[in-house]
């Protein structure tokens, strides 16, 4: 049950594991840059987790151990009976949403709708300043280094809490500030307003539908192609289908905005679609940890002395190097790879547009990266979430599991994306008007930007 306790030996076997996995495994520990000492952090963590009393709060203290390596491939998850229990999991009656760098309500259930107004501001909680309370409760649990990125996170934690519990509220809507007070339940999904989709202002003719893209065209025959996961192995294969029709096509209009990713070979492969020839579709560095240097380096003296400074002194040598960066878990292997080009009839030349936000991640953000490198797309939208790689997962026998990002992607140039997300080369996100009133602007913008171009 979730308010029962575990023994103390799983507790520290647990909190152990993770230690030993980062340390060994983490991708970033160069990017850290010294100012995480990991040892230390276990050392403070170890007796927090034991003075836990319950599995939530020892989970909730894992989260905070794991958020100090600031990554979004990186994170501890919940055991179900945690996600099944009213006392931590009932949930307020409204959901919010970061809009334009304000925490907005974007609904309500029918029980709070004569209390709240939808698309009302959130600017105080339990009398907090609405950032400096999420900074001080919600961050120290979660990766939030691009904090519209953490945006769902910070909507769940808000959320959580114990049935009948209650959260105060300083909202302002249409220039009025009211303070209301707002109560948890538990199974209630009787929501005020649909969630509809946002929709541009012209109308488009879906001429193809499965569950790995979509395809729509406009009257001046721009192929409008929404991709909502790479995670579909039918992806390729369907989007190969479907090359004689987008080959007519005048332009294109390819929407990742709500893609989580999935499967980079399925991004490549789509890529390839827009790209003549082969081409690198990843460059990526992974942390190598060889025992007998580690000793050799234990035993040399650098003291403080960065590595450019003892090659100086001593010469370099891959002996050196090697001695030097895995005593400091700095030595990579950096590598790059080649697309296979997919068996695609030809290739589609005419001009793409692609839409990206915060929620393009993983698989998806390395289809922008391809796209953008080979100057192939413009990217319409707002930068992506900032966080890909190749987490290597655990499930814990306390019920819940974590993972480790193993893989530090980057630009096949070098530049760097992680915690910045890939930025758009036209900037443009959705308003609370646009909600209000139903229109995907960034679509349009997308539309005109295209245009504009033929």
């Amino acid at each position: 049950m979730a308010n029962d306790n575990i023994p103390d030996e799983l507790k520290i076997y647990e909190l152990s594991l993770i230690w030993k996995e980062a340390e060994y495994n983490f991708a970033f520990w160069e990017r850290l840059d010294g100012a995480l000492d990991w040892d230390k952090a276990y050392k403070e963590a170890l007796p927090a987790v034991l003075k836990t009393e319950n599995l939530h709060e020892y989970y909730l203290e894992l989260m905070k151990f794991v958020a100090l390596l600031r990554d979004g491939h990186t994170g501890v998850w919940f055991p179900q009976v945690i996600e099944d229990s009213p006392e931590y999991t009932a949930k307020l009656p409204i959901t919010t949403q970061l809009i334009c760098g304000e925490r907005v309500v974007s609904n309500v259930k029918k029980a709070a709708a004569d209390k709240i107004k939808r698309w009302s501001v959130i600017r105080k909680i339990n009398g907090c300043e609405t950032d400096k309370y999420i900074e001080k409760f919600i961050y120290p649990y979660i990766w939030h280094e691009k904090k519209d990125s953490s945006d769902f996170r910070v909507d769940r934690f808000l959320s959580n809490g114990p049935s009948g519990s209650s959260v105060q509220l300083e909202v302002e809507c249409d220039g009025h500030i009211e303070n209301i007070t707002l109560t948890r339940t538990k199974g209630d999904i009787d929501w005020e307003y649909d969630f509809g989709e946002l929709k541009p202002s012209e109308p488009f003719d879906e001429v193809y539908k499965s569950k790995s893209h979509r395809i729509a065209m406009t009257e001046d025959q721009i192929a409008v192609i929404t991709i909502e996961t790479m995670g579909n192995d039918n992806l390729p294969s369907d989007f190969c289908g479907n090359f004689g029709l987008l080959e007519k096509a005048k332009g294109y209009v390819i929407d990742v905005r709500y893609n989580g990713g999935g499967n980079s070979t399925n991004s490549d492969a789509v890529a390839a679609a827009f790209i003549e020839g082969n081409f690198i579709n990843q460059r990526s560095m992974h942390p190598i940890h060889i025992g007998a240097y580690k000793a050799w380096g234990r035993n040399m003296e650098f003291g403080t002395k960065t590595y450019e400074q003892i090659v100086a002194e001593r010469g370099a040598s891959e002996w050196m190097e090697k001695t030097y960066k895995i005593t400091r878990r700095q030595y990579y292997e950096d590598s790059t790879s080649t697309s296979n080009s997919y068996p695609y009839p030809g290739r589609l030349t005419a001009p793409l547009v692609v839409l990206s936000t915060h929620n393009t991640a993983s698989a998806a953000e390395d289809f922008l990266v391809e796209l953008d490198y080979n100057n192939r797309a413009t990217i319409v939208g707002s930068a992506s979430f900032g966080s890909t790689g190749n987490p290597l997962t655990f499930d814990l026998e306390s019920g819940g599991g974590f993972r480790i990002c193993t893989r530090h992607n980057l630009y096949p140039d070098g530049r760097e994306f992680i915690n910045i997300g890939v930025q758009p080369h036209v900037p443009c996100e959705l308003t609370i008007d646009d909600y209000k009133n139903g229109v995907d602007s960034v679509m349009d913008k997308g539309l005109e930007i295209l245009r504009s171009g033929l």
